[in-house]
């Protein structure tokens, strides 16, 4: 761990006061040799939220069964940045949206991997459809409430609603985070332990559907246009190639005159298939990429 990182969250949990500086010094963070004074903030050290918020995180690791080597990365993980900023700490070590970024890269890498060794016969579009549902942001906000991580996250004054915390950007961000600081404190077989509680009986799901995945990507896809967009996906047929005993058709799956995405098959029910998976996966990975952090 970082020696700048370790000094600040070693000062900020410790309650000993002969760790932290006196309140009432410079304002804001200042280099000082190798270590930080924290200034105006000193008085933090002493203030019942980083306890609170060290007793909470350290019995949710208890329960869930994660032991941190370094349990300044799983504080780390609960801290936003309204909460830093608000009280003069204008410094990104500490609140978690490094860890986000961490987070989201190792847990679509992770997840895409399970998938890709746990389903061999399932085609590129059925696992691309199958991790997008499984890393976009109202998917790891249920993992995130079934955890209890609203109770944990730290807010300044800024965030005058609770209601943020149960917010798909705030608890999809400290999910990402979580997974972030399981990686830098126990690398991928950590993560991996963690995620299998649901990537296994997503798997388990996927491979009792296999026989009917192609259907119900356009089932899926209708589900999910209808109830984000309010509208219903159309197929058209583009073309037909090929000899008669070998044809290839294209099929483009249209929304209100717009084309999603075009597939190709044997037969024009397959292309449509195809065509289904595309844009599902598409639009998946789409809302994914959005709701950025609060």
């Amino acid at each position: 761990m970082p020696t700048r990182f370790r000094s600040l969250w070693g000062r900020f949990l410790d309650q000993g006061d002969s760790d932290v500086p006196a309140a009432g010094a410079d304002s804001g963070p200042e280099h000082d040799g190798g270590g930080f004074v924290l200034g105006r903030c000193a008085r933090l050290g002493r203030d019942d939220l980083f306890d609170d918020l060290r007793h909470r995180a350290s019995a949710f690791a208890e329960r869930e069964g994660l032991a941190f080597r370094e349990p300044a990365w799983l504080f780390n993980a609960f801290v936003h940045s309204s909460f830093v900023l608000d009280h003069g700490l204008d410094d990104p070590v500490l609140h978690f949206e490094r860890l986000e970024y961490l987070g989201d890269a190792v847990l679509g890498k992770i997840v895409a991997e399970h998938l890709f060794r746990a389903l061999p016969n399932h085609l590129e579009g059925d696992l691309t459809r199958l991790r997008s549902e499984l890393v976009r942001n109202a998917t790891l906000t249920e993992w995130a409430l079934e955890l209890g991580l609203d109770g944990l996250v730290l807010t300044g004054p800024s965030v005058k609603s609770r209601e943020i915390l149960r917010s798909s950007r705030m608890l999809g961000s400290v999910f990402e985070a979580l997974i972030g600081a399981l990686y830098v404190d126990q690398g991928e077989q950590g993560v991996r332990r963690f995620l299998a509680r649901w990537l296994n009986p997503a798997v388990d799901e996927a491979t009792k559907s296999d026989g009917q995945s192609q259907q119900n990507a356009k089932s899926a896809l209708q589900e999910v246009m209808q109830r984000d967009l309010g509208a219903t996906p159309r197929y058209e047929k583009r073309s037909a190639t090929g000899p008669s005993h070998q044809p290839e058709f294209e099929v483009a799956v249209t929304l209100e005159g717009k084309t999603l995405a075009t597939g190709k098959g044997p037969s024009i029910q397959k292309a449509g298939f195809r065509a289904a998976e595309v844009a599902l996966a598409d639009y998946l990975a789409a809302q994914t990429e959005l709701d950025p952090i609060d």
